[in-house]
């Protein structure tokens, strides 16, 4: 990891920071002044066992012997949730929700824990997109994979969706923003991202990645 370079669990903390502040009423742009512009890498895991998401999948071919991951943006060109500032600003985004945010690293869950669906806040981190900004710039809202490989070579704890760019400022001038509509609360934490990339669990060297200058998965 960089040099003051922000991680899951950084990220996590400042979106509950936010949380709270959103929660009691407080002015936090101060507080918030020194996220802007820092760096992040961010693992969101991804095909645990006994575990689904529509929009990320994993799964091993045994015929073609290949391995095939796909993660989707959760927010795509949506309306983006939760505040009427988003919803005035911005035309879309392409996102990541950070699933289980009481983990402060990624994996997977065991036991009760893999069970919990409810009450728990929903972290976004997101790149948000204006009438007038070039779609060029803008990340794909796809990443699919297809890994020749062993079937003693799957990974049985799922990948590591890796996400890094640097964190940007929404139009309120903070760079998370947090709200609650009709239950949990939900923050969209603001970066424009420069690099997405699929790795297994604890390694840093990527299967795939993908990135502006990038093309498609190497």
């Amino acid at each position: 990891m960089a040099e003051n370079q922000l991680d899951r669990e950084d990220v996590v903390l400042a979106a509950l920071d936010a949380t709270t502040a959103a929660a009691l009423g407080k002015d936090d742009h101060a507080a918030q002044a020194q996220l802007k512009g820092r760096k992040f890498e961010v693992r969101l895991r991804f095909g645990c066992p006994g575990m689904s998401n529509v929009a990320r999948s994993l799964a091993y071919d045994d015929k073609e012997q290949v391995l095939r991951a796909k993660v989707s943006s959760d927010l795509a060109e949506q309306p983006l949730p939760i505040s009427d500032v988003l919803y005035r600003k911005y035309e879309g985004a392409v996102g990541f929700v950070l699933g289980q945010p009481w983990l402060l690293s990624a994996g997977c869950p065991q036991g009760d824990f893999a069970k919990m669906t409810s009450g728990q806040p929903t972290i976004v981190l997101a790149q948000l997109f204006t009438a007038d900004e070039s779609r060029a710039q803008r990340p794909g809202g796809e990443y699919a994979l297809t890994k020749p490989m062993e079937r003693e070579e799957v990974p049985k704890e799922g990948l590591d969706l890796i996400v890094s760019g640097r964190l940007s400022e929404l139009a309120d001038g903070r760079s998370i923003h947090c709200g609650a509509r009709d239950g949990a609360p939900v923050c969209i934490v603001a970066g424009k991202i420069d690099r997405v990339a699929f790795a297994r669990p604890g390694s840093d060297e990527p299967l795939g990645e993908w990135g502006l200058g990038l093309g498609p998965a190497r």
